[in-house]
């Protein structure tokens, strides 16, 4: 078991490299859950079992990189919407996906609600311009495109678990996703900072009521 009753906030990131960050806080976790929705999916489910045993209500916040058109590398985002970025094309997989709304409490909204303008896709796939995947979608102009976040999203939305993300641009879905590496070297550090400043004063001043675990 890696958690305990003192913890109040758990950082899931993808793959560690992607955050600079470091606290006394031990109050304050960070927990990788590998790249991908059913990496993502199988970890936050594992950890579900170790919150619910020990009865808390951690706040459950994703961090890491987004690929994105519309902002330029570095770039931090708050996204409020999220989508299950492989189906949302019209037909039968889009009405059986849900399309979720918030910040901390999570909840299901419909298309007409849906903001896809602020909304972090979840694919499977590294969105690339060029292609003909993207020109079929391009028309909704979502925020970014991300790996794991809808997966987490969805978890926290059928589980009342409250959830956050906080996001930074590291390709701009242009074919240079190679350089990844490089990036990461010279945004992870201001992600770090960001993050700081995020958990200290709007997670631990943001009174949330949610039921306890039983």
């Amino acid at each position: 078991m890696i958690l305990n009753k003192e913890i109040e906030t758990i950082i899931l990131v993808a793959n560690k490299n992607e955050l600079s960050f470091t606290t006394d806080n031990t109050s304050t976790i960070i927990y990788e859950i590998g790249v991908g929705k059913v990496n993502a999916l199988l970890s936050v489910a594992t950890l579900y079992e170790e919150i619910k045993t020990l009865g808390i209500t951690p706040v459950l916040l994703n961090v890491g990189t987004v690929g994105c058109t519309r902002h330029p590398i570095g770039h931090v985002l708050y996204p409020s919407y999220y989508a299950q970025g492989d189906a949302y094309t019209d037909g039968f997989f889009l009405e059986n996906t849900l399309l979720l709304k918030g910040q901390g409490s999570i909840e299901s909204v419909s298309g007409a609600e849906f903001k896809y303008e602020d909304a972090l896709l979840t694919s499977d796939r590294f969105i690339n311009v060029n292609t003909a995947f993207y020109q079929d979608i391009k028309h909704l102009n979502p925020l970014a495109f991300d790996m794991e976040a809808y997966a987490l999203a969805n978890f926290c939305f059928l589980k009342n678990l409250s959830f956050h993300s906080v996001k930074i641009v590291s390709d701009n879905c242009d074919g240079t996703v190679k350089d990844w590496e490089s990036i990461l070297g010279e945004i992870s550090g201001r992600l770090g900072k960001i993050l700081d400043e995020f958990v200290n004063e709007r997670l631990h001043k943001e009174k949330i009521s949610i039921p306890r675990i039983s």
